[in-house]
This record gives C-alpha cells, structure tokens and sequence, in this order.
C-alpha cells in the first residue's frame, strides 16, 4: 500500500503530451524561463499566472526528508524553481546550493530567501551537464524534477549529479510515478519503476529506497490525488 500524504497546492497542468504512449523524447522541449515569465512554455501550453507546484511552502516529500535524516552535508537543491524547499532546509541548518534553469525563477527565490532571513547560494544551471560542480555536495535533492526530462535528459541527468557529487552522497527525488491514470485534462509524465533503477543504476547510484507515495492536494476546491515515486539512492564509493 503506497503511503498517503496531504498537502496544499496545484498540479501540474497542461504542461506535457497527453498521450501516455507517447515516447518521452518526442515529446516538445519546455521553455520554463518563458513559464516563469508568464509566457507559454511552448506549442499548444498556454500561459500561466503563477506556476502550478508553487505552494510557497516546502514539498510533503522534502519535510520528510529532512524529519527522517537523510539530509546532511553540503546540500544541492536542483530544479529548485522559487525556492522553497532550499529555504526551508536553510532553515534547518543545511548549507545549501540551489540550482534552476531559470534565471526568472531564482530572482523570486532569491527574493524569498531574503525575506526569511536565510543564506543559500543560488545559481542558474542545466540539471543534465552541472558544468563547473565536480565533488561538490553530499545530498542531493530533486523535487519534481526528473520526471520532466526525456529519456536522454534522465541518463546526462543521473551522469551529472554522480560527478557533483562526493563518494557516498545521497540522492533523494520525488517524481511522478506511472500509476497515475491517463487525465487529458491534467496530463503528467509517467516514470516507472524500471526506468528509475536502470537510468540511477546506469550511473552508479545505488537504489535503497523506492517508495510509492500517494499525496492529496487542494485544487480550485476539489481533492485531487497524485501517485508519486520517493527515491533515495546513495553514490557508489567506487565505479
């Protein structure tokens, strides 16, 4: 039985092909700096206002991440969008680093972080090369981010994170899973079990834990529920 969290928030709507058999790598390239500026993303996304996982508040999955122990050391936040989640583990004492592919996105954050009195470095980059970080961080943690990658995306994805990281690092995702029914109306990517091991495995990251997670969110009045994958894997010493 897949764990039930609640939470308070939206969904992410409208933003990938509605056809599940789709292959990911056909799928149109998302333009998230445009998202973030209130423009469409891409072909047939329409604009909008405030994007749908801001919750203004750290994810379900990051507070549990934090309350069970598996942050530590020097912590990168990637695809941390308006920075939520890097601020509340600031808060906790981490030292974290905070990376979007948005420079739209980290202006808010930045924005954020200051507000609440607290120090995290945040930087644009690109999830899948991390040009400049080599054995930098010793968690890493990604909060929706992985399942909006290709498949291609995923495996530079996994490479760049390993070299980022030291030996024994731990990362931990959260990221759509497959048991989410097909919804034309409000489409997500699918990522199964499978391509989550062999993608991870593929780079020399060790999978301990692969959990599924059911969350309930609050949308325009309605519950809605959203099956995710909560992944942690650790660096392998060796290659």
């Amino acid at each position: 039985m897949p764990n039930q969290l609640v939470g308070q928030g939206s969904i992410l709507a409208n933003v990938t092909d509605p056809n599940p058999s789709a292959n990911e790598s056909d799928r149109p390239r998302m333009d998230f700096d445009a998202l973030y500026r209130g423009e469409s993303p891409g072909p047939g996304i329409p604009p909008m206002t405030t994007p749908p996982w801001d919750t203004k508040a750290p994810k379900e999955n990051v507070i549990a991440w934090q309350t069970g122990g598996w942050v530590h050391g020097e912590v990168l936040d990637i695809g941390c969008g308006f920075g939520d989640n890097a601020i509340y583990l600031a808060q906790h004492g981490h030292r974290v680093t905070a990376m979007d592919i948005s420079p739209t996105a980290l202006i808010t954050a930045e924005r954020r972080a200051a507000d609440a009195g607290v120090d995290v470095r945040f930087a644009a980059a690109d999830a899948t090369t991390l040009d400049g970080y080599t054995d930098r961080f010793d968690t890493v943690i990604d909060s929706g981010m992985f399942h909006c990658l290709d498949d291609d995306g995923k495996r530079s994805y996994a490479a760049a994170v390993h070299r980022a990281t030291r030996p024994g690092a731990t990362l931990l995702i959260s990221c759509f899973s497959d048991a989410n029914p097909p919804n034309e109306q409000w489409p997500r990517p699918a990522v199964s079990e499978q391509t989550l091991r062999d993608v991870l495995g593929g780079a020399a990251w060790d999978v301990e834990s692969l959990e599924p997670v059911t969350v309930r969110r609050e949308m325009d009045g309605t519950e809605t529920e959203m099956s995710f994958w909560y992944v942690r894997a650790q660096r392998r010493t060796s290659d």
